[in-house]
């Protein structure tokens, strides 16, 4: 029994076609898909129907993330993203999805115990069991306190877009990364597997080398670079280097806003930032 493990997809097809392409060739039994399918790359709905497609002939299993929740949320309220390097992003998503597939993403859990009847029964979110927002990292301690909480011997999460394997007292936890905005892998996709084997779950990290390129011409092509113009720099160019600058980005626009007393929405800020940065 082998599982393939998908997390934050974020719209990316040129990325997410070369996983699809590596389950096809490895015997992969079940295909996990832990979360934020949409948003910060062009053409949302492409990639929705490519999950579509490969689910009708490939046993899977879904949950949610909170990009799912930032749309649903938006669409039930009644409140608008707007245009700009905050909110931009979400904003094209939006208005390039029918209101049917955001209130059907929004349906899944986002947490799921999976049996699969061929091996023991093991568990994923995509971040916390009841918080789809929450960060667990190996560094400061979290994602082992998370994992020593599990009731299962194996359960997979992403959200952070780091990945690792973390294996203790016979439990093992996997962040598979992420399979759209990759962190540390330049001009590689980002995904995990776990066998069964020998009573035992195998986990193992796979990286592998897609088309960025065409990815990052989609962001001019498709009108998403207008809509949310540092936001879009900052994932052209985790593509190019692996490096977190969404995240980066982010912190600086924090800590300006509090030195300044402007809104965090405020474009001159992330227009700062995007210069300190030299992206």
């Amino acid at each position: 029994m082998k599982i393939a493990f998908l997390s934050d997809i974020h719209s990316n097809h040129h990325a997410l076609e070369v996983c699809f392409d590596y389950i096809e060739k490895n015997n992969i039994d079940i295909t996990v898909f832990m979360g934020d399918y949409v948003s910060d790359f062009p053409y949302p709905m492409k990639t929705l129907e490519m999950i579509r497609q490969f689910s009708l002939c490939h046993k899977s299993y879904f949950i949610k993330g909170n990009r799912e929740e930032y749309l649903f949320d938006s669409l039930k309220n009644k409140t608008a993203f707007q245009k700009g390097s905050q909110q931009g992003s979400l904003l094209y998503t939006f208005e390039n999805m029918t209101k049917e597939a955001i209130t059907e993403l929004n349906k899944l859990p986002i947490y799921l115990e999976i049996d699969t009847g061929e091996c023991p029964l093991f568990s994923v979110s995509h971040s916390g069991i009841d918080n789809s927002r929450v960060l667990y990292y190996i560094d400061d301690g979290t994602a082992r306190g998370f994992l020593l909480n599990q009731p299962y011997t194996l359960h997979a999460l992403g959200h952070s877009h780091r990945r690792f394997i973390l294996e203790e007292k016979g439990k093992v936890l996997i962040n598979p990364g992420s399979v759209g905005v990759p962190i540390d892998t330049k001009g590689c996709t980002q995904m995990a597997t776990a066998e069964y084997k020998d009573n035992k779950f195998i986990p193992e990290l796979i990286t592998l080398p897609f088309d960025y390129e065409a990815a990052i011409r989609e962001f001019y092509d498709s009108g998403l670079y207008d809509y949310s113009n540092v936001w879009s720099r900052t994932m052209i160019a985790i593509l190019k280097t692996g490096i977190h600058y969404n995240s980066q980005c982010v912190s600086l626009v924090k800590q300006m806003s509090k030195e300044t007393g402007l809104p965090f929405s405020c474009e001159e800020l992330w227009q700062k930032a995007a210069r300190i940065l030299k992206i």
